[in-house]
């Protein structure tokens, strides 16, 4: 099978970087464009805590904005139980729990230990279930945490099993700070395989690596990708970890190969320039200002763009 399920986290993972804050209607903009565009899910936004990601402040308001008719579509990252309380309450029938690989990420990002996260997994799997919303599980820091090093793969394995059993619909294995090469998420993903049959991949493009890392978990049998347009986004609790995996540049890789997407490639390059346009910056991704080429001649540059 050569169907990917392509999730764009540029509304929440994306923007919730960003220093100066977003207006809700370029948020608005973004997702209608990014379903507009095909995308199979986008997450939205997250109901977190203003005071630690205040971007994601307006959480109600854009999903209110977007109405009814775009939630099947729709994901939003939850931090707890009250998280999913908000959640619910708009409707919301797909959400994101994030639990760090690691004892210190993950009292940095949500609080609490692990122990504790797995704990209230277990109820908002639990209290989704009755409202037919899907839980879905991200595990930050699979490939190295910023507090202590590298991640040995068996505390992965291991934690996805410990998810696995509370539930989730969706385990996914991110590498936060964008750390993993090609051959270390083929050996993950392998091994994670054998405990989750619902597995996803979200990586980082810190080190010029997250295309490659995104082609190497579509040979090894993954399927479900995180990534954002036009390459935006971070985390704020984790340093230096820029950049999202671009998902136009990524579904370019993806198609080559084979795969079948739902999303127009030159609609999702025309909604990465209209992001350009309200962050007022260019973005990493390189897809949407080259363009996507269909193979005829270029068109011959002007004297003035002729170098040498």
């Amino acid at each position: 099978m050569n169907a990917v399920v392509w999730t764009d986290v540029a509304p929440r993972d994306g923007l919730q970087n960003v220093a100066a804050t977003v207006p809700t209607e370029a948020k608005v903009r973004l997702v209608r464009g990014l379903l507009a565009a095909g995308a199979p899910r986008v997450e939205a936004t997250a109901f977190v805590s203003p005071k630690w990601v205040p971007q994601l402040a307006d959480a109600a308001t854009v999903l209110d904005e977007l109405g009814a008719d775009a939630l099947p579509r729709l994901r939003v990252l939850i931090p707890n139980s009250r998280g999913l309380e908000l959640a619910l309450q708009r409707g919301v029938r797909n959400v994101l729990v994030t639990i760090g690989v690691t004892e210190s990420f993950n009292r940095r990002n949500v609080n609490r230990s692990v122990a504790e996260s797995l704990a209230d997994l277990a109820h908002i799997v639990s209290a989704a279930g009755d409202s037919h919303c899907t839980v879905d599980v991200a595990l930050s820091v699979a490939f190295g945490c910023p507090f202590e090093g590298r991640v040995a793969p068996e505390r992965v394995v291991e934690m996805c099993a410990r998810v696995a059993a509370c539930g989730a619909d969706e385990i996914g294995i991110a590498d936060t700070i964008g750390v993993a090469t090609p051959a270390a998420v083929t050996e993950m993903c392998e091994r994670v395989s054998a405990v989750t049959p619902l597995l996803s991949l979200h990586v980082h493009d810190t080190r010029g690596l997250g295309v490659a890392n995104v082609v190497a978990a579509y040979h090894a049998g993954v399927r479900r990708f995180d990534g954002s347009v036009g390459g935006v986004g971070g985390c704020p609790f984790a340093p230096r970890s820029t950049g999202n995996v671009c998902s136009e540049d990524a579904l370019l890789a993806l198609t080559s190969l084979g795969a079948t997407v739902d999303a127009d490639l030159s609609a999702l390059c025309d909604v990465a320039a209209a992001l350009e346009r309200d962050l007022g910056q260019t973005l990493p991704g390189k897809l949407y200002r080259a363009g996507v080429w269909t193979g005829a001649p270029i068109a011959a540059e002007t004297a003035e763009q002729r170098v040498g």
